[in-house]
């Protein structure tokens, strides 16, 4: 019977212990500066870059969970265009979605986006619209 006991034990203590809180990890090329190159079939293409350029938008994720994200400093798209750099922070989601929140001239912005294509000098992401 104490051997039922032991037994019953160890499969109720191996059954707790085998449920583990997934982290999603991020890929270390991700943690660089990114500049706007195209937008295409509804995805944002990005080049690295060791700086942001003068008159494009860009975003650089850091490994701390914060942004810096380059964009219009205002609600008109029309050039010339004033370019502001703003912080915020990202999080993963799942292994592929990131979620980001920043400040922007109307607000607060929170956006999810798919990474499609990850490399040392290319970024794609695709926007999720909820």
């Amino acid at each position: 019977m104490k051997i039922l006991y032991y037994i019953s034990l160890l499969c109720l203590f191996s059954g707790f212990t085998s449920f583990q809180i997934t982290e999603f990890k991020t890929d270390h090329l991700l943690f660089q500066k990114w500049v706007y190159v195209d937008y295409k079939n509804g995805k944002v293409i990005y080049q690295s870059n060791r700086t942001f350029k003068k008159d494009e938008p860009g975003i650089e994720f850091k490994s701390n969970g914060t942004i810096s994200q380059k964009q219009n400093s205002g609600w008109c798209g029309t050039p010339p265009i004033n370019y502001e750099i703003v912080s915020g922070t990202w999080k993963n989601i799942s292994k592929s979605i990131l979620e980001i929140e920043y400040p922007y001239w109307g607000g607060v912005k929170k956006d999810t986006l798919r990474i499609i294509k990850l490399t040392k000098s290319k970024l794609i992401l695709k926007p999720i619209y909820k």
